[in-house]
């Protein structure tokens, strides 16, 4: 039977086997409580999660195997294979869970500030923040993303999309709400608001590629935009 198939058409049929093994042995286990399963199954899948972060993060995704996921998340390659169809899946899923978790951090930014430039502060912190805290999910998306972009349809190209337009719209709201008030002379906005992102992106590159990189840029970011965006005079 395996000779008749082709192999990526077998290899899904192994891999329902597997699934449908481990199923049936969990039902005839004595004392088999679901719930304590399903949170063992869980645990499982998110060090699997975590350890191809880390992998596809310090090697690439093109230099990592399964076998090595499987290996050091301390399961076997079958287990893998039960919670992913392969490393494409996993780092699919790696790449929505950082969209999403970013996504709710930069929404969950305060918005009632005393003035806008608070916003823009926040912003700038949280940033840095991320890359000091969580560097294994900006160096995963630096080294792997852009050989990606190209292809219009990969969860690459559609996250860097979505990041983009959150934080443009974000920066974007912060500097026609200042100029109204006098708060700001930032004129042309949109200008104005790819600058500040590509100084983001600058200093996040920076702290993320740089060797026992100890300045946070922090201040010096901070007080680079708010002397742009102050009124003259």
């Amino acid at each position: 039977m395996d000779k008749a198939l082709p192999r990526p058409y077998w290899d899904s049929y192994k891999i329902k086997i597997v699934r449908l093994k481990i199923y049936k042995q969990t039902l005839n286990w004595p004392g088999f409580k679901p719930d304590e399963a399903i949170d063992m199954a869980k645990n499982k899948k998110n060090k699997i999660i975590a350890t191809s972060t880390k992998l596809f993060a310090v090697q690439g995704f093109d230099n990592t195997t399964t076998l090595q996921i499987a290996k050091e998340s301390g399961v076997t390659e079958p287990l893998l294979y039960y919670h992913f169809k392969g490393k494409e899946e996993i780092f699919t899923d790696i790449i929505k869970r950082i969209y999403d978790e970013y996504s709710e951090l930069i929404k969950s930014l305060p918005q009632n500030t005393e003035n806008e430039f608070e916003k823009i502060s926040n912003l700038i912190k949280l940033h840095i923040n991320i890359a000091e805290n969580r560097p294994h999910d900006g160096r995963l998306i630096l080294a792997n993303c852009p050989s990606k972009l190209k292809n219009d349809s990969h969860i690459c190209h559609e996250v860097i999309r979505k990041q983009h337009e959150l934080v443009t719209s974000y920066l974007r709201n912060c500097l026609k709400k200042g100029n109204a008030s006098g708060e700001f002379d930032a004129r042309p906005i949109e200008d104005l608001v790819i600058v500040i992102l590509c100084l983001l992106n600058g200093v996040i590159r920076k702290k993320l590629l740089g060797k026992n990189e100890s300045n946070s840029y922090e201040y010096a970011s901070i007080d680079f935009c708010k002397r742009a965006l102050q009124p003259n005079g």
